[in-house]
C-alpha cells in the first residue's frame, strides 16, 4: 500500500508533509484523521508481555491501561472494577489477539 507523503493544510490549503503537526505557512495545528495503524504505524511488541501480565493479574483495576498511557479509561476501570469484569475480559482478548493499542495508537502485540 502506497503511503501518502503530503496533505493539504485544513486552514490555508498549503501542501505540507503528511506527518506535519503544524502548517509551516499559517501555523495552524493539523488534525489527525487516520490512526497510525492504517498507515503502518509502529508496533510495540516489547511491551506485550508486561501488558498481558498486568491485565491478567490486575486487569479489573485497569493497571494495563495505566501502563500503556490510557489514564482516563484506567481510572474508569479502577472505579468500576473493570466494567464489572466485562471490559477487563474484552481488553484481555484484545491483548492476546494483538489488537490492543496504547494511548498513541501504536498496536501492542507479540512479535
Amino acid at each position: 500500500m502506497n503511503q501518502p507523503t503530503q496533505k493539504y493544510c485544513v486552514q490555508c490549503g498549503t501542501l505540507i508533509h503528511v506527518q506535519a503537526e503544524i502548517c509551516s505557512s499559517c501555523g495552524v495545528r493539523q488534525p489527525l484523521y487516520f490512526s497510525q495503524q492504517q498507515y503502518g504505524g509502529p508496533v510495540k511488541d516489547e511491551r506485550w508481555l508486561a501488558c498481558l501480565l498486568l491485565c491478567i493479574f490486575l486487569g479489573p483495576f485497569g493497571a494495563h491501561r495505566f501502563y500503556v498511557g490510557k489514564i482516563g479509561t484506567g481510572v474508569i476501570q479502577l472505579l468500576t472494577f473493570g466494567g464489572c469484569g466485562i471490559w477487563y475480559i474484552i481488553d484481555l482478548v484484545m491483548i492476546i489477539i494483538g489488537n490492543f493499542k496504547d494511548s498513541d495508537g501504536n498496536v501492542i502485540k507479540n512479535g
